[in-house]
């Protein structure tokens, strides 16, 4: 991308394990990392796994996931630390 810090929060597509389809997400900033709230439920997941962020065929970052949580609202929270390569 151009280098500038994105505009919080960012809407993405999102891919946890290599096969998996992409899945609509948007990502937070929090603390080193991210947050990546999905909007649906994602299947098995767990922490050490890789996620990678994208838009379009744009792939704008990702890292390994570090704990996963459920919400009220069924979405899953994934979060990394780390520097997302905006």
């Amino acid at each position: 991308m151009n280098g500038e810090h994105p505009f919080w929060p960012v809407k993405v597509t999102a891919r946890i394990r290599y096969r998996a389809i992409e899945a609509e997400a948007m990502i937070y900033p929090q603390g080193e990392g991210v947050a990546v709230f999905f909007s649906q439920p994602q299947r098995a997941v767990a922490p050490g796994q890789a996620v990678v962020f994208y838009q379009g065929e744009e792939v704008l970052g990702g890292g390994s996931i570090e704990r996963v949580l459920s919400t009220q609202h069924s979405l899953n929270i994934a979060e990394r630390r780390g520097s997302l390569l905006l």
